[in-house]
């Protein structure tokens, strides 16, 4: 690699439920720089809209963002941190807290690296949480966070605990209210450890 400090930065998202944001990642220093953040196109936002309406609006607001942030260049590399199940190709199963109920897999990955024309790699926000602290946790651990939903991933001998799917410490929608009036979970279940406990 060469060419400058420049082409050692690679663009950054992170899509959560409520808040999108976009960044520069400087993988010899490990910072992010340069954030912005920007309420997410999703559920939250326009919550009657149909699954599919939504997952469009998301995959625009994330070619739009990264083309802001770059100045419309392509970027040099496209890591994509999301909330929700991904399956290693990078297609998202599910997003309850993007676009609620559960709709078509969207292939994620291979749509940004038609729109952005650089390779984008996709992982579900956790996994990617739990890589970072990898890199300075010397032993296995549990990454657990509280937002939007509520999501936990285990690292254990050197890797992420996932299937095949990208599943892997969904404990947001794990029932702890088994009452029919239960408050309503973003997926459409009733509840569900999010839906009673997270923002």
């Amino acid at each position: 690699m060469s060419g400058g400090p420049a082409d050692e930065v690679f663009t950054v998202v992170d899509v959560g439920g409520t808040t999108l944001r976009v960044g520069d990642y400087d993988p010899a220093t490990g910072a992010v720089r340069r954030v912005r953040r920007v309420p997410v196109d999703g559920l939250h936002r326009d919550p009657g809209a149909p699954v599919p309406v939504l997952q469009r609006r998301v995959v625009e607001q994330i070619v739009r963002e990264v083309a802001a942030h770059t100045g419309g260049r392509p970027p040099r590399a496209l890591g994509v941190a999301f909330a929700g199940p991904i399956s290693a190709a990078g297609l998202v199963l599910a997003a309850p807290t993007v676009w609620g109920r559960r709709g078509d897999p969207l292939p994620l990955g291979e749509l940004l690296t038609e729109r952005t024309g650089t390779p984008a790699v996709v992982v579900n926000d956790l996994t990617a949480a739990a890589w970072r602290y990898a890199a300075t946790e010397p032993g296995d651990f549990c990454l657990l966070t509280i937002s939007s939903g509520i999501g936990n991933k285990v690292f254990r001998g050197g890797e992420v605990l996932l299937d095949a799917d990208g599943h892997g410490g969904e404990l947001g929608h794990w029932v702890c209210d088994p009452s029919p009036d239960a408050p309503l979970c973003d997926c459409g279940g009733r509840g569900h450890l999010g839906a009673v406990a997270s923002g």
